[in-house]
């Protein structure tokens, strides 16, 4: 898979890195673990990079990927996504922050990593070192 991502600050806070082209299948299978994933917490705070990713959805895929956090009301495990994404995928990036906050998760999307992380509360020196890693390890999978 493209992508992975570490769970850090004792469940708190989510990192996802996500590289090269990334189809739809990918994207949904990735998030249902994600959303499961017993390591983090209700409520914790994620930083996405998807700045490298090329994604494979369309506008109405977008809306069902969301509709995944519809699925998880009352154990949501995210509470606040910060998005980094380059241009082609900025305009999908705003379709996802409306329909995940109707669920009740605060996106929003950025083009400064520094500004991100203030947002989140997170520092970052640790999100760009634990980024390194990750990238590291897709590029290695790739």
């Amino acid at each position: 898979m493209p992508n992975t991502y570490a769970v850090l600050n004792g469940g708190s806070v989510v990192i996802e890195v996500w590289i090269g082209p990334i189809m739809h299948e990918e994207l949904l299978a990735h998030e249902r673990r994600h959303l499961s994933d017993p390591l983090v917490k209700a409520g914790a705070s994620a930083l996405v990079d998807a700045e490298r990713a090329q994604f494979g959805t369309t506008v109405e895929q977008v809306k069902d990927f969301a509709a995944l956090y519809g699925q998880t009301v009352g154990r949501l495990r995210v509470g606040k996504v910060a998005l980094l994404v380059n241009k082609e995928t900025y305009a999908r990036a705003l379709v996802f922050l409306k329909e995940a906050e109707g669920y009740g998760v605060k996106v929003i999307v950025f083009n400064s990593l520094d500004i991100a992380c203030t947002w989140l509360g997170l520092d970052v020196t640790v999100a760009k070192q634990q980024m390194q890693v990750l990238r590291a390890q897709v590029e290695r999978a790739a």
